[in-house]
C-alpha cells in the first residue's frame, strides 16, 4: 500500500464491479479496499486514514446516504458517491450530507481517477494553506474549520476550497467556470448541479451577515460574491 499514490476505501455491494473497478484503479496508482457491507465499511474507516471514499448509495443493510452520515461523525474524508439514480432530489440529498462530489452509473472509470485526483489535490492543498480572514470570518484551511464571529464550523474539503477562493477575492464576483475549474476540477455543465449544492449548504451554515444579509450572493448571469 506504501507504493500507491492513493488509497480508497470502495464501498459497493456488486463484487463484479467492485472488483473491474478495483484492478482498473491499480493501473493509476490507485489502492482500493474493497467492502460489500456498510458495517463492515465502518470498521475500516475506524482503523485506517484513506484518500477518498467511493460509496454506492444502495446498499445493504441501509443506503449509502445513511452510511455518509455516520462517516461525516467519524472523519472528513473526502466522498464520492456513486449512485444509478438520476433523480436530482437524491443526488442533492448525498450533497447536503456532506458528500464531496458524485458520479451517475454507467460512467467512464478514466473520468473517476481524473476525479479522484481532483479531490485528493483539493484535500492535500487544503491541510497546508495559511488561515484566510475577511470581515467577521476565519477560515483554517488545515483543519477544514471556519469561525463566523465566535461560532466554530466544520466544512467539507470542497466547502472550504468554495470559501478559500471566496474570501481571497474580496468583493469580486466568481464566475461558475472558475469555481467549476479552481474547485471541482472539470468543467462546468448544463447537467451538473453540485457548485449551486454546496453554495447553499455554505450559506446555511454561515448563516446571514449581522448587518448585511446573506454572506454569499448570486449574480445573474455571472457567479458568486462575498456581500
Amino acid at each position: 500500500m506504501l507504493d500507491f499514490d492513493m488509497i480508497v476505501l470502495l464501498v459497493d455491494d456488486d463484487e463484479k464491479f467492485t472488483s473491474g473497478l478495483s484492478t482498473f484503479l491499480e493501473k493509476f496508482n490507485i489502492a482500493t479496499i474493497v467492502e460489500h457491507r456498510i458495517s463492515s465499511a465502518e470498521k475500516q474507516i475506524r482503523k485506517m486514514d484513506f484518500d477518498a471514499v467511493l460509496l454506492d448509495v444502495m446498499m445493504p443493510e441501509g443506503n449509502g446516504f445513511d452510511f455518509l452520515q455516520i462517516i461525516r461523525r467519524i472523519c472528513d474524508v473526502p466522498v464520492i458517491m456513486l449512485t444509478a439514480l438520476d433523480e436530482d432530489e437524491e443526488l442533492i440529498n448525498g450533497l447536503d450530507l456532506g458528500a464531496d462530489d458524485y458520479i451517475t452509473k454507467p460512467f467512464n472509470a478514466k473520468e473517476l481517477v481524473a476525479r479522484l485526483h481532483a479531490i485528493n489535490r483539493r484535500y492535500s492543498a487544503s491541510r497546508y494553506n495559511k488561515i484566510t480572514t475577511h470581515d467577521d470570518m476565519e477560515l483554517f484551511n488545515n483543519q477544514l474549520l471556519i469561525k463566523v464571529g465566535e461560532s466554530e464550523i466544520k466544512l467539507t474539503g470542497v466547502e472550504s476550497n468554495i470559501i478559500y477562493q471566496l474570501l481571497n477575492a474580496k468583493d469580486r464576483c466568481l464566475t461558475r467556470d472558475f469555481l467549476y475549474g479552481h474547485v471541482l476540477k472539470r468543467e462546468l455543465s448544463p447537467q451538473d448541479r453540485s457548485l449551486d449544492v454546496h453554495i447553499s449548504n455554505l450559506r446555511k451554515k454561515l448563516g446571514p451577515h449581522p448587518t448585511k444579509g446573506s454572506r454569499i450572493i448570486a449574480i445573474r448571469g455571472k457567479g458568486y460574491a462575498l456581500k
